[in-house]
């Protein structure tokens, strides 16, 4: 190991030392939110068609609720 191999510090962040603006968290936060209430409302109408009450309705949710979280988990990585 020689000197300037320990004088170059700690490596950079992946997201550039950049924070999420108040657009990003905006953006993420409607995103859920409509991702959430169209697979509720997806369920629901299925569950009308079908006559299947709730239980469409509770996939659809389930459905949303997980696309939610993939969503805030893709868009937050960038800023860790």
């Amino acid at each position: 190991m020689n000197g300037q191999d320990a004088q170059q510090g700690p490596e950079p962040k992946r997201g550039g030392g950049r924070t999420p603006s108040i657009g990003d968290l905006f953006w993420v936060g409607t995103a859920c939110a409509i991702s959430v209430v169209a697979g509720g409302g997806l369920g629901y109408l299925a569950d009308q068609a079908a006559h299947t009450t709730p239980w469409l309705t509770f996939a659809g949710l389930a459905f949303g609720i997980i696309s939610a979280v993939m969503i805030a988990v893709r868009q937050f990585r960038r800023y860790l």
